[in-house]
This record gives C-alpha cells, structure tokens and sequence, in this order.
C-alpha cells in the first residue's frame, strides 16, 4: 500500500520537525567555515567543526533512504546512500593515486576493506543484540534475517569477490580491471533502480522517517531530494577537509604514513556510513538495512573503488598504464579477498548470526595486533568459509533464490 492510500499519523510531529531543525544547525557552522575557507582556522576546529556536520549529513540521508525505500526500491536506495558515503574514501584514493603513491593507496583500499567487514558488519549485529536487550524484547536479535532486496548487492559482492583473486593471480591493477569493475558497479546500480519499491509498513516507520512519509506525493518527493542533496553536499565538501585535519594532527603526532593511509584514514573515510547504518541497526526492522548499508558499501569498495586507481594513476601519468602490486600488496589484497569470501558466504543463507559476527571481528582484531601473520589469518579465512558453506548447505540456495525473484521484480514483465 502507498502513502496516497494511507492516512500517516504522526504522533507529536513538532518533535520531529524540531529534531531535523537542530539537524541542519548544526551543518550552519561548517557551511560558514567553508564559504570563508579552511585555511583560516585550525586543523582541530575544522576537524570538529566538519566531523559535527559530517554525522549531521549522515542522519539526513539515513531518514531520507529510510522514507526513500517506499518510493525508490530499497537496493537503489541504499546504493545511493553508500555512494555519497564512500565519497570521502574515493577523494583519499584519487588523491594517491593522482600523486603515484600506490603503496599507500593500496594500504588504504585494503585497510577500508578489511575495516568495513572485519568491524562495521560485526557492529551492526552487536548493537542489534545490544538495542533489543535494553528494550527488554524477549527475543534479542541474535541474528538479522535479510529478504529478496539484499540479496541483490550480496550477489555482486559475491562476483566482485571472485574477482578480487583474479586481481591477486594477475598481479597487476590495468585497464582490464577498470573494464571489469566499473560496469560491474553500473549493472548494479541499474538493477538497482529496475527494482520495486517496498510495500508500505508504516507500523515499522517511526521517527523522522515516519514525519516524512505523512506529506504526500511531489512535496514528499521534493522533500526526500532535499535531505539526500543536502546531506551530499555536506559529506562531498566536509568529509576530506575532516580527513585531513585529523591527519594533520596524526603526522604532528608521529603516527606513521602506512598506518596512517591504511587504518586512520579508512576509519576516518567510513564514519558517515557507518553512522548511518548503526541507526538501522539500533531497530529491530531496520536492522537488515543496516547490513545492505554496508553490502552496498562493500560492493562500491570492490568495484568502483578498486576500479579508478589505475584510472586516476594512467591520468597522472598522461598515458595508459598498469600497476604492479608487490609481493606484500598481492598478499594484503589476498587476505582482504579471503576476509570477504568468508563474509559473502556467511551471507548466502540470508541471516547474519551473532557467531558470524564474533569471527569476523575477532579474526580481523587478530591481524590488526599481529599484520606479520596476513598469510596465517588468510588460511583460516578459507577454512572458514569452506566450513561454513559445508555447515550451511542447506540453506545456502537461498540467496540465488532470492536473486532470482528480484531479477523477475526488476525485469520481468509488468502487468
């Protein structure tokens, strides 16, 4: 059922009117520093100043791609929130690569990677365990079920995995790659948007969400644009300046160049999708788009991420070029790949178990401690993900099942 065929009640709307008020203040004190110009204040004003209006813009497109699922479809939606929120990380790239500093890129693309699974999807599954014991439910969510339209970014998170061992047996990142990736990430996005949108649960809406859902056609609409431009605009002009204003202060510190391009920034580079997929998480019902948050997030590292370093680096360089990985890139990109092919097939039976999340996080932690052992943690990656596909046998169909039925909703006849 559509919002033009039910009456939304919103109870004491001034809330929430006033929550999204206070939402845009605070992104008045960054617009300001920006029009007058970075150079003019601190690093840890900036720093402070952009990290407020980066969390504000995050809670803006999170209402917004909540109110936009009932629209737009909820992949497309969310393909588009991940989009906006890895641009922080593509600037950083970009900005490596433009410089030729590979080894650092590199660090970067594998450190975001291994963060995003190794800590956000664990996160998303502790806080929906947290959240549901604090509300007293009597059945804490020890495992978040997903349906037919996360099972679109899991599959092509899963083709862009098999792809990532291409890369390691290859050897290089060329042109080839960007071919390969770049229209992997469009396909998704157009199929994606071919997508439904949901049917209508507004017992499920609440919040700023729900405010949004009581207007009506082009003025709910207008107003959904506006919170995704509004929201995009801050993280697209906000979030470098906030990198490197806290990266700055790292150097200062004597925090080194490696560990600073391969965890500091990564984290740095995620706060706005994580922000907003820890408030899905935090809800029972929206749990499930915390982790499509994060898939989609993935999908876009792997794919359009990967994708325009050797892009940007043949540009810098006024030529095609390819790059070749050293000995200790191809194994970093190898213990990413395996990270990610245990975290796809721990996904394939469309739940996310508390005990998939304890693994990821733990092995992760372990070659964060200990990055001597990348080729050690690699192999238990494997096993694991071997062990799991065993275990799970039976119930690992469900996710090409589940594709099957949104590639017949976004390109089956419509009647």
């Amino acid at each position: 059922m559509s919002n033009k065929e039910l009456k939304i009640e919103v109870h004491k709307p001034w809330r929430l009117k006033l929550l999204i008020a206070i939402t845009y203040i605070l992104l008045v004190p960054w617009f300001m520093i920006w029009a007058i110009g970075t150079h003019s204040f601190s690093p840890y004003t900036i720093a402070l100043v952009s990290g407020i209006a980066v969390v504000g813009a995050a809670l803006l497109i999170a209402w917004a791609a909540e109110a936009g699922q009932y629209i737009v479809s909820q992949a497309f939606a969310l393909a588009i929130l991940a989009l906006l929120q890895v641009a922080p990380e593509y600037a950083f790239e970009a900005v490596l690569a433009l410089e030729q500093r590979i080894h650092l890129a590199a660090a970067s693309m594998t450190g975001a990677n291994r963060l995003l699974m190794g800590l956000g999807w664990p996160l998303i599954a502790f806080i929906a365990y947290g959240a549901s014991k604090m509300r007293g439910d009597k059945d804490p969510v020890k495992e978040i079920h997903l349906d037919v339209s996360q099972s679109v970014e899991i599959t092509f998170l899963v083709w862009c995995t098999i792809y990532s061992f291409v890369i390691v047996a290859k050897g290089t990142l060329d042109i080839i790659d960007v071919l390969v990736l770049v229209t992997t990430y469009v396909v998704y996005l157009v199929f994606c948007l071919k997508m439904p949108a949901e049917e209508m649960d507004i017992e499920g809406v609440h919040g700023p969400a729900r405010y949004l859902l009581s207007h009506r056609g082009n003025k709910l609409k207008i107003t959904i644009t506006i919170l995704f431009a509004t929201g995009g605009i801050v993280i697209l002009t906000a979030a470098e300046p906030f990198i490197n204003s806290i990266v700055e202060v790292a150097i200062l510190s004597g925090i080194s160049a490696f560990f600073l391009a391969q965890w500091l920034a990564p984290v740095l580079s995620e706060f706005p999708e994580s922000t907003s997929a820890f408030y899905y998480a935090s809800s029972r019902k929206l749990a499930p788009m915390g982790i499509g948050n994060l898939v989609s997030s993935k999908v876009n590292q792997w794919s359009l991420l990967i994708g325009t370093i050797p892009l940007v680096y043949s540009l810098s360089l006024g030529h095609l070029a390819f790059i070749p990985l050293t000995p200790l890139q191809r194994e970093e990109i190898l213990l990413t790949s395996a990270q990610s092919l245990f975290g796809v097939v721990a996904l394939m039976k469309l739940r996310f178990t508390l005990i998939d999340a304890i693994l990821l996080f733990v092995f992760w932690l372990l070659q964060f401690i200990f990055p001597e052992i990348r080729i050690e943690v690699t192999v238990i990656y494997l096993v694991l993900a071997l062990a799991e596909m065993i275990y799970y046998r039976n119930e690992n169909y469900k996710l090409f099942r589940a594709f099957a039925e949104a590639w017949k909703l976004a390109f089956g006849k419509k009647r």
